[in-house]
């Protein structure tokens, strides 16, 4: 049992969580989770429990931030800003806390020894690839976090893997449905085409002056320029401020001393075990079978030891480790449930004790090894000290100089220079941009506010510092505007007169087009310059462009031949007609294996999104009509 769920700890949940510590964010236990914020300021209920708009807040920066990290230079920070998206996170926040409300409902709880193993196969807490408490904790502590809370975060996910993973597991892909898309996907078309290229309808196009004024009046927003400004500006980032510390020698020696624990492995044991499973709420009687057999076993191992193998493969109840001997492999403090640890870690080697009693039953333990604990050498680890330092260093470092950049910055409205001088930065000049593409960091909604807001446009003053991310600070001050205009007419005719000659074109030639299709259809010889024939698949091609591609294999190809027509990218428009279908003679196995799991998981994304709608409809739900404020 206890080897089948370390195994279950190597899969998705495992990185996902790895992932949680990469991106910091705030972590609520499942006690506070499901009990909710009672502190005011409700903006949803799920049953009994609320959802909070500082609970919303939080969790639409953690969005934000793991966007931030998953998409780097492409994150564009407006997409979070839209009350779109505050929805759909509130959304998805309701549908979590129904469905751990649920998975509470069931008891689904995580048992402590599977939240060890989680533990041991997360890489951020290993030492020399074993779990390291005191690297764990430290990685915590870095984080802002407690383990009390990581662990409850943990706790969460089991609950929502318990309650979501047999919907998902369930869905198979029928054979059928498999076959009929593979073999459409594979299909080919043989098929030949003809322009109507835009001078064909050329003469047929009157613009007048009356209709380019029309147009103008008619769309007056369209030809308005937006506000523009530029500004210069100061970045304070906490990464830049941590890369220019220094550290000295004695202070990597001191910090290596004093946390020497952090840098080395703990005492790691190897055991091996034979499990009488009984569930712990189990009567009496049950109980105490279980025990006399764990006792009888115990009995015939202190006179035969060496029968421990062949016993765990025969009698042991835990399947994962049963297969292997009863092997569990290494593990140090805090990964195994408490009486099985304190009897692993009270042992000598060789030494075969039992029965020891735990929630899972009754075990005969054998101790097979002990590793002593290790430091790893300065030298191997000095630059994850200097490291460490330097962000020490860094946040109170950031946090003085933070505190008198933003009162500079506001001290003297008038000039980014002091606040420059005194924190030994560079004041950077922006290029022309209006409020909707202004480039980085201008892109923040908050700063992009402050600084297009008429009374920083008037004054041209310091707006105040705006964090725009995490540990990044930014003032910034107009130095030049150009207001909205609308450009005149005599500016603007010719490109107006232009777009009404294509749109009449575009009309004029699929009328044509259609009229020509007609013809054809009905057997009537048509003067066009046909192409060469040509057989085509579904990918797109310099024939045929995903739009063409489209249209021609959505013609009904019953009757052939058939004909089909669209607008191109150059004016023209193209008649194409299909002359014969290539059925694939046999199907490729990696299309059939590609298809078939495409087709399962939209089957289980449908699957789960029921089944998440279901349960979320079984819960009282209610959300404020202003709870998605940008406030």
């Amino acid at each position: 049992m206890l080897e089948a769920i370390r195994r279950h700890a190597k899969g998705w949940l495992a990185k996902v969580i790895l992932a949680l510590i990469i991106v910091t964010f705030a972590l609520f236990g499942v006690d506070s989770y499901m009990s909710g914020d009672k502190s005011g300021g409700v903006v949803a209920e799920v049953g009994d429990v609320g959802i909070s708009r500082e609970e919303l807040t939080r969790e639409i920066q953690a969005q934000r931030d793991r966007m931030r990290e998953t998409l780097g230079p492409e994150f564009d920070p407006a997409i979070t800003e839209t009350a779109e998206f505050r929805r759909q996170v509130l959304e998805s926040m309701v549908e979590r806390r129904a469905l751990l409300l649920e998975a509470q409902k069931l008891k689904f709880l995580a048992p402590d020894a599977y939240i060890a193993s989680l533990l041991g196969q997360i890489p951020a807490f290993q030492q020399d690839g074993a779990f390291s408490q005191p690297r764990y904790e430290a990685v915590l502590r870095q984080n802002g976090r407690t383990p009390a809370q990581f662990e409850n975060e943990l706790r969460q996910s089991f609950m929502m893997e318990a309650i979501t993973s047999p919907v998902s597991l369930a869905a198979f892909p029928a054979n059928t449905s498999t076959m009929q898309i593979a073999r459409l996907v594979a299909q080919q078309r043989e098929i030949a085409w003809a322009d109507l290229p835009a001078s064909v309808v050329a003469s047929q196009i009157q613009v007048a002056p009356a209709d380019v004024e029309q147009y103008y009046v008619a769309n007056r927003a369209k030809f308005t320029e937006p506000e523009q400004i530029r500004a210069e500006y100061l970045v304070l980032d906490i990464n830049t401020v941590a890369a220019g510390i220094a550290v000295s020698d004695q202070a990597v020696a001191d910090y290596y001393a004093a946390n020497a624990a952090q840098f080395g492995q703990p005492e790691q044991r190897s055991a091996s075990h034979i499990l009488i499973a009984v569930d712990k709420d189990a009567d009496a009687s049950s109980r105490a079978k279980a025990k006399t057999k764990a006792t009888e076993l115990a009995k015939i191992l202190q006179k035969t030891p060496e029968r421990f193998a062949e016993l765990a493969r025969t009698e042991s109840q835990d399947p994962g480790s049963a297969a292997q001997d009863g092997r569990l492999g290494s593990f140090g403090r805090g990964m195994m449930v408490k009486p099985f640890e304190e009897a692993v870690f009270s042992m000598k080697p060789n030494e075969i004790r039992g029965p020891v009693e735990s929630d899972f039953g009754y075990h005969i333990i054998r101790l097979d090894d002990i590793q002593a604990a290790q430091t790893a050498p300065l030298s191997e680890v000095r630059a994850g000290v200097v490291d460490a330092l330097r962000k020490q260093q860094a946040q109170k470092v950031f946090a003085d100089l933070a505190d008198n950049f933003s009162n500079l910055v506001y001290e003297n409205a008038a000039s980014l220079q002091p606040a420059a001088t005194a924190a030994k930065l560079t004041i950077q000049q922006s290029g022309w941009m209006t409020a909707r593409n202004a480039p980085p960091p201008f892109n923040h909604a908050g700063l992009s506010a402050a600084l297009f807001s008429p009374e920083s446009i008037k004054s041209k003053q310091n707006t105040e510092a705006i964090e725009v991310q995490r540990g990044t600070l930014v003032a910034a001050r107009v130095t030049e505007h150009r207001p909205a205009r609308l450009r005149p007419l005599p500016e603007v005719s010719a490109a107006i007169e232009a777009e009404l000659r294509a749109e009449a074109s575009a009309q004029l030639l699929a009328k044509k087009g259609e009229a020509t299709i007609e013809a054809l259809s009905k057997g009537n010889e048509m003067d066009l310059n046909w192409s060469a024939f040509q057989v085509v698949g579904r990918q797109p091609s310099a024939a045929l462009d995903a739009a063409a591609v489209k249209a021609v294999f959505r013609l009904n190809a019953d009757k052939l031949p058939a004909y089909t027509g669209f607008a191109r990218p150059d004016g023209s428009y193209r008649i194409v007609r299909v002359s014969r279908v290539l059925e694939a003679p046999a199907l490729d196995p990696m299309l059939l294996a590609s298809i078939e799991s495409g087709v399962m998981q939209a089957q289980q994304r449908a699957d789960m999104e029921a089944m998440v709608a279901l349960i979320t409809a079984g819960q009282k739900v209610k959300i404020k009509p202003d709870a998605i404020e940008d406030r």
